[in-house]
């Protein structure tokens, strides 16, 4: 039942998206923006045949590709542990690119959208919602962080993605705050270094994981 209510959901939205696009069409200038700089300005345009259903059709490809992933992965009993989290992380994923593809739409039409906050703040919520249910995966090869310690030993596993949960929650919090308190260079570096650690950090951590295991 949840499962249907999430793909109920992920549907809607992708519609919604499609639908909007078609009614501000012949509103939407020939040229939309595409992207910004640091200090959100528009630095990038691209026609309006294509920008006006990028986002939607990104959504698309996001979900069905987690949704038929599992399908064929050689773990894909796995899944079924934590089905309810992996369809909580499609929802907020295709949600991203709705709220992106809204901003770009507002943006293309005159609308003063603070997209040097708008957007950090929303990669904020992203890790933040991550890091929530990482923990809940099981070892598979689509999702998660892969490394080759963690997809041999479901100890490690657990140990690596509750940690990297962590600081996903850490990193979403502080990116989330810098994207209200900062601008331009500083915002930029402090996103970066927040991704930085919370990728990179769980992936060594997982061969002492793996290490100490052994011992």
């Amino acid at each position: 039942m949840m499962k249907k209510k999430n793909n109920i959901y992920n549907l809607i939205i992708i519609i919604v998206a499609f639908l909007v696009s078609i009614i501000l069409y012949n509103k939407l200038p020939d040229l939309m923006p595409m992207h910004w700089n640091l200090a959100g300005e528009i630095n990038s345009y691209g026609p309006k045949i294509l920008v006006a259903f990028l986002s939607p059709i990104l959504m698309i490809v996001i979900w069905f590709a987690m949704l038929y992933s599992p399908k064929i992965d050689p773990k894909k009993d796995n899944y079924t542990k934590f089905d309810g989290s992996y369809a909580i992380i499609i929802n907020v994923l295709v949600t991203f690119f709705f709220v992106i593809h809204i901003v770009t739409l507002s943006t293309s039409l005159g609308y003063n959208i603070a997209i040097d906050k708008v957007i950090p703040f929303m990669v904020g919520i992203l890790f933040v919602v991550m890091g929530n249910y990482l923990p809940k995966s099981r070892s598979n090869f689509f999702y998660g962080i892969k490394t080759p310690w963690t997809l041999t030993s479901e100890e490690v596993w657990k140990k690596t993605h509750r940690l990297g949960g962590k600081l996903f929650v850490i990193s979403g919090l502080i990116i989330i705050v810098s994207s209200l308190l900062f601008k331009g260079n500083i915002q930029f570096i402090i996103l970066l270094i927040s991704i930085f650690i919370s990728a990179i950090i769980p992936i060594i951590a997982s061969y002492f994981f793996a290490k100490n295991s052994r011992k």
